[in-house]
């Protein structure tokens, strides 16, 4: 059980990245001036904020799954909410308290607690 939370955890920690490079893409691809430029400070803002997903990781997501696991009540929508609020709590309270940045944060944590789920489905279907 130790063994696959962790790497669910591990997993989850990509969250960043592809959210980074999905905005990064989006706007490179639709902004004027250097694509490249745009895309790689999109995804170093993403990344500088991954501690905002291992903070909501380490509080909300896995100790609200385990509490659920122990109670045999796991609802993944219970554990994505975790996540989003765990988001939203950490941005504003560590880094932004209005506009993108706070929304960005918020839905990447939402992205971990999903990838965390994944994660864990499939170490269990395997």
């Amino acid at each position: 059980m130790k063994h696959q939370l962790a790497k669910s955890v591990a997993l989850s920690l990509l969250s960043p990245v592809i959210i980074g490079s999905m905005l990064g893409i989006y706007y490179a691809l639709t902004m004027r001036g250097d694509a490249v430029s745009i895309f790689l400070g999109l995804l170093m803002t993403a990344i500088a904020n991954a501690h905002i997903v291992g903070l909501t990781m380490a509080a909300f997501v896995v100790p609200g799954y385990l509490l659920m696991f122990k109670y045999s009540k796991v609802n993944y929508s219970g554990v994505l909410t975790l996540g989003l609020l765990g988001g939203a709590i950490f941005s504003y309270l560590l880094s932004a308290t209005t506009g993108e940045i706070f929304l960005i944060n918020s839905v990447m944590s939402g992205f971990a607690a999903g990838l965390f789920l994944f994660g864990l489905r499939k170490s269990v279907q395997s």
